[in-house]
């Protein structure tokens, strides 16, 4: 989630505007257009029915049901290739849909989501008076 206090001032009004022009508006790791109307096949490629949510009209309902896939808008994000969110160079961003983005992130997002739960877990113990033991 976005937290505007770990990016500098201008990451919305010059940052990420210029990454996406650089970019064309598509994925620099898939090339899937952003905001495009589709779903992902098992392979997890890209099947574009629209380019925008307004052009999309019935054929999205059509797929859904036809195709039995879940029907997607394509998001694409600024990702850091070094996690330091204030190395805002051009050459440490780029523009990536989600599926891209998450596997980018994964690992320091799992490492992360562990810490805080053993950081809750110890803050719970402590609150209950219970002594945690290191080996």
């Amino acid at each position: 989630m976005f937290d505007p206090k770990k990016y500098p001032a201008n990451w919305k009004t010059e940052i990420r505007p210029r990454i996406l022009a650089r970019a064309g508006n598509r994925c620099e790791t898939c090339g899937v257009l952003n905001g495009a109307i589709g779903y992902r096949k098992a392979d997890g490629s890209f099947v574009q029915l629209a380019e925008d949510i307004e052009s999309a009209g019935m054929e999205v309902e059509v797929a859904s049901c036809v195709d039995e896939r879940k029907v997607i808008r394509i998001v694409c994000t600024v990702a850091h290739i070094l996690p330091d969110t204030m190395d805002c160079r051009d050459s440490n961003l780029i523009l990536e849909c989600q599926r891209c983005h998450n596997r980018r992130d994964g690992a320091m997002r799992q490492a992360n989501a562990a810490a805080t739960r053993s950081r809750k877990r110890e803050a719970s113990m402590t609150a209950r008076g219970v002594l945690a033991l290191a080996f």
